[in-house]
């Protein structure tokens, strides 16, 4: 019996060079190979970043912190890996970092474990460790002006409740000031990002506790908050929904004037309400449609709701119809300046035919509505006169 353990090196590499990046090293270290060399020839040597969103979910989620080690020792992370996601792997410890310690090259490392445009918090809670990674993280950033680590994405849990006792508390310190020690710039004006932050690279409290200032997630560039682009308006935003920021050149982050929270369009996409024509994001959207449904596109915000700008209730039905329409159908929502009542056209005729009290006012109103049902009723009468005759003819041919 052959096994693959048996295949020659040189085989095994290039069959794994079908697979994705993550099974290819998972497929390496599968191997139980005992010389470093032939892992690493097996698993490649393109290792600028691993993303374990790359292979199934379910995969993913079966992955062990053992895994994780065998995987770094593979690529031989330390010396080549700059950006690291642990996407799906929900059920480590992150001890299984340590093939990173100490390393010079890491730029970016994400331990939210979701990936793109998710939200990051899990249930259950995921039992990676603070205890398990800080000492990892503290060796990397322990090397000073050699460290090139930009970008940490935290696990949300470590962040939703903030502790200044606590070992996190101390390594954002730590970490802030490694961030505030070079110093960085706006790319797009050229101003000392610090000096605009007061010393704070991190978020360090508040529900944005622990996430990175005005560096983006995708092309790590750093813009300061008071720059913006005429088109998608401030050059960087934080997505209230996936916690990641993003700048105007990667992904366009819209600010919602409802709910005062900005999104990134690969999470929650944003319309300008009918009504007061501002931003407004999905979830800040009621269910009320206008009863004409007079266009799908069309979306009216909380605010445009409640306050009754955007639509008009009959007092009878309760049907809701948008402004437009109260200003342009006659079956819509009108306003009795006589009575000051509020009725849709069929109720107001229904009312007017079964006797109720219509004043002058309502009587106005309820004409145009009875004469455009007068004539769609002849209408109807015509056609049906028209097919009754096209039938008599077609019985009278066949009796031929």
């Amino acid at each position: 019996m052959i096994y693959l353990s048996d295949l020659p090196t040189g085989a095994l590499a290039h069959v794994s060079s079908f697979l994705a990046s993550p099974s290819r090293a998972l497929f390496a270290v599968a191997l139980d190979y005992l010389d470093v060399d032939s892992s690493s020839e097996i698993a490649g040597d393109d290792w600028d970043a691993l993303d374990f969103g790359e292979i199934e979910k379910d995969l993913a989620a079966k992955i062990s912190d053992e895994d994780i080690r065998g995987v770094l020792l593979s690529i031989d992370a330390v010396n080549n890996l700059k950006k690291l996601r642990l996407t799906n792997c929900i059920h480590v410890t992150g001890v299984g970092l340590g093939p990173l310690r100490g390393s010079t090259i890491i730029r970016q490392i994400d331990l939210s474990l979701v990936g793109d445009h998710e939200s990051p918090k899990l249930d259950p809670e995921p039992p990676i460790s603070c205890a398990e990674v800080i000492p990892i993280l503290d060796s990397i950033i322990e090397r000073g002006e050699e460290c090139s680590l930009e970008y940490l994405q935290f696990p949300n849990e470590w962040r939703k409740e903030r502790n200044t006792e606590s070992d996190f508390h101390a390594f954002l310190t730590r970490y802030n000031e490694l961030l505030c020690s070079r110093a960085d710039v706006c790319l797009q004006c050229s101003c000392n990002l610090l000096g605009i932050y007061h010393d704070h690279a991190l978020q360090m409290n508040g529900y944005e506790y622990g996430t990175q200032n005005y560096t983006c997630y995708d092309c790590m560039n750093k813009y300061c908050y008071g720059c913006e682009d005429d088109l998608f308006g401030c050059y960087i935003s934080l997505c209230h929904r996936c916690e990641k920021s993003y700048c105007a050149h990667c992904l366009t982050v819209n600010y919602c004037t409802c709910c005062g929270f900005s999104y990134c369009v690969g999470c929650i996409d944003s319309k300008q309400c009918s009504q007061c024509e501002e931003n407004t994001c999905l979830d800040c959207v009621p269910g009320v449609r206008c009863h004409n449904n007079c266009g799908a596109d069309k979306i009216w915000c909380i605010p445009c709701v409640e306050d009754g700008d955007a639509f008009s209730r009959c007092d009878s039905c309760n049907e809701a119809y948008c402004v437009d329409c109260c200003d342009s159908d006659i079956h819509a929502v009108k306003f009795c300046d006589v009575c000051k009542d509020l009725h849709c056209g069929q109720c107001r005729v229904k009312e007017f035919k079964e006797g109720g009290s219509c004043c002058a006012g309502c009587y106005q109103l309820a004409f145009p509505v009875i004469l455009e049902d007068k004539e769609r009723v002849q209408t109807e009468m015509d056609e049906l006169r028209s097919e009754y005759r096209e039938q008599s003819n077609e019985i009278n041919e066949l009796k031929r």
